[in-house]
């Protein structure tokens, strides 16, 4: 302030006096810019950046450290948060939905666990006590996702098809898929697949209509198709069909 009263009190030739002119009257409008640009966002506003568009989606294959989004990470909030009657597109209770990657941003701070609403809240009353509850390994992975970025990556082939046992990697199929619906008796619909062999009874009792549904066919409504979420990568769908081929090995 001490430099612009000086600046004014000079006597000026003509030629500088335009150019301070034009100078200040530049400074102000930049100046004025600036603040307009920010002034309708608070420090806490999310700006949520979204990821460079993929060609041909569903092709990609990530590294192997990568949590992704369409495979770990969306079956969870959909199958455990996302059921009618609680964060569906139908019900949206509390104004929340977690059925796709744009609805779970909104309470993601991308690398910002602690400011992730939608990952905080989860054991505490989030799945309520009487439903289902995610695990720790699911934890981990939503936090994992969340660090590296939280992108709506999409992936295929993330899974060793040599690998078909219970232990080795139908449980774990099952309960990032199907455990938020199925996970604890009775399981919605009569249907638990909570242990090897709850899981393993049903499925020979059923076998073409729990194909059926995983493998989406049309030949059977779209609200039997399972999981909710999309359906699952076919390297998964190939490790279920090779454990129901092979005598369900545990």
């Amino acid at each position: 302030m001490y430099l612009c009263n000086e600046l004014i009190e000079m006597h000026l030739s003509p030629k500088y006096s335009i150019i301070f002119i034009l100078a200040t009257t530049f400074l102000m409008s930049c100046q004025h810019d600036i603040i307009n640009m920010f002034s309708n966002f608070s420090k806490d506003t999310v700006f949520v950046v979204t990821p460079p568009v993929i060609p041909n989606p569903g092709t990609v294959t990530t590294a192997s450290d990568t949590v992704c989004f369409n495979t770990e990470i969306l079956p969870l909030y959909v199958s455990y948060c996302g059921s009618a009657g609680c964060h569906d597109e139908l019900s949206h209770r509390d104004g929340v939905i977690t059925t796709s990657y744009g609805y779970i941003m909104q309470g993601i701070r991308a690398k910002n666990v602690s400011k992730s609403e939608y990952y905080t809240i989860i054991g505490d009353d989030m799945p309520p006590r009487s439903s289902p509850q995610l695990t720790t390994t699911h934890l981990a992975s939503i936090k994992k996702w969340i660090e590296q970025g939280a992108l709506n990556t999409s992936c295929i082939n993330v899974c060793d098809t040599s690998v078909f046992t219970y232990a080795g990697a139908i449980q774990t199929i099952l309960s990032n898929n199907c455990g938020g619906c199925h996970g604890t008796k009775p399981g919605s619909a009569n249907i638990y697949l909570g242990d090897y062999a709850s899981t393993k009874a049903y499925v020979t009792a059923n076998k073409s209509i729990f194909t059926n549904s995983i493998n989406y066919a049309t030949t059977i409504a779209a609200s039997k198709r399972m999981p909710p979420s999309a359906k699952m990568v076919d390297c998964k769908l190939v490790q279920i069909q090779k454990w129901i081929d092979n005598g369900y090995p545990q």
